[in-house]
């Protein structure tokens, strides 16, 4: 099907620009080749016509925090669980990876545990589901947040190069470089280390600063000559402070923010991706008493904190794309992430930071991320608006048409 008509839809182009009602969007080979009123646009002859009869058309979402990797107790450490075969760990993430393409994600960037083989695999049509940005095995120095081995096990964590991509322990600027180049060579699009402690280890404090500036710039320099980039996992400003003197572009979590640091990633032109909703999610998990005390501790300092953070980090002006975090099989509800943030920064905005931001985050501006002539037909529609009630896009049965690349992926249109 080279033409697609997506015709009297209400747009939301991701731009941040107001909604526009009675519009139709042209896709032709993919592409999004003309945008007008429902009355300009000439259907065309030989392809099809989805009237969306005032349904929402959005670019498709994109979530710059997944860990579709992360399945069992043991998620952090890329590892299936206890009793689960690597057959059955391959299922799992394969089945993370769908949820995600039908829930309306259209591009994901993998925060670290997921191996490159699965994004080539989407691209080469053997697993439906998002273009995905992966970050192969997150880097950790020893006793960091990547060290998920308790105190007295001294055996070595172990990827399955092509399935299982666990942290790699490294220590000093030699092991950090040449860790950085082997995730590079195994096609990560992205280098993530761990700067900070985390709230799901055993080991670290939630303020512990891990990695040296220099072990950090390390992997910067890396990236940097392949033409990629550096994400760091920073709960602290004191973390994030270090992060940024080393040169990393991404600021994962940014939990616990002072205005100094705000104003220190807004100067440098970093992006900070806040976590709201794996808080929420591990919070409940906590309740119900499946999360062990050291982690329930961690959570009621940086559950507290990260909506405060995000509201200073959007005053100072800060670049805030969107991530969701969330782990374990079966994974859904990503849109609700949108939602917890809307409730500080505004519909509109989250809208934004999932759409335009983190496609500039990505380095995709010019292909991804807004409905404009030219650019890749990634597209939603959404039974419903947004805009008045943004708890619509965390439920994958609110958008029943997914287009991905200009081909439809998902229809459950009511006629």
């Amino acid at each position: 099907m080279d033409e697609l008509l997506l015709h009297n839809a209400t747009l939301i182009d991701g731009t941040g620009a107001d909604p526009r009602p009675g519009t139709s969007v042209l896709v032709e080979k993919g592409l999004i080749r003309q945008i007008g009123s429902s009355e300009s646009i000439t259907p065309p002859r030989d392809g099809r016509v989805i009237d969306l009869n005032g349904l929402t058309l959005m670019p498709g979402l994109t979530d710059a925090h997944v860990h579709f990797g992360a399945l069992g107790a043991n998620a952090f450490a890329g590892s299936p669980g206890d009793d689960d075969s690597l057959a059955a760990y391959v299922i799992g993430v394969v089945e993370n990876i769908e949820l995600a393409l039908q829930e309306g994600f259209t591009t994901v960037r993998d925060a670290g545990g997921l191996d490159p083989a699965f994004a080539r695999a989407v691209e080469q049509g053997l697993i439906r589901g998002p273009r995905i940005l992966p970050s192969g095995s997150h880097l950790s120095q020893t006793g960091g947040h990547g060290d998920r081995r308790d105190r007295y096990d001294e055996r070595p964590i172990v990827s399955v190069p092509g399935i299982l991509a666990a942290p790699v322990l490294v220590d000093g600027v030699d092991q950090v470089r040449l860790a950085a180049r082997q995730q590079l060579r195994l096609g990560s699009t992205q280098v993530k280390v761990m700067a900070s402690g985390g709230v799901m280890s055993p080991i670290d404090a939630l303020e512990s600063i891990q990695f040296t500036v220099e072990e950090m710039h390390a992997a910067v320099h890396e990236a940097e000559m392949a033409g990629k980039y550096v994400v760091a996992h920073c709960h602290t400003s004191p973390s994030i402070n270090n992060a940024l003197a080393a040169g990393v572009r991404s600021i994962e979590h940014g939990s616990i923010l002072d205005e100094a640091t705000a104003n220190a990633i807004l100067n440098q032109g970093a992006f900070m991706i806040p976590t709201l909703l794996v808080i929420e999610t591990l919070a409940k998990w906590a309740e119900a008493g499946d999360i062990p005390h050291y982690g329930q501790m961690k959570l009621a300092q940086v559950r507290t904190q990260m909506p405060l953070s995000v509201e200073l980090a959007a005053s100072a002006g800060v670049l805030l794309g969107s991530g969701t975090d969330i782990l374990g099989p079966g994974q859904t509800g990503r849109g609700e992430e949108l939602a917890l943030k809307a409730r500080v920064i505004g519909p509109m905005k989250a809208i934004v930071s999932a759409t335009t931001t983190n496609a500039r985050l990505f380095r995709l501006e010019d292909s991804i991320g807004k409905v404009s002539e030219g650019m890749d037909a990634d597209l939603i529609a959404i039974s419903g608006d947004p805009i008045s009630d943004i708890s619509l896009l965390g439920n994958g049965k609110n958008i029943p048409l997914v287009i991905k690349g200009g081909q439809v992926v998902k229809e459950s249109l009511q006629t």
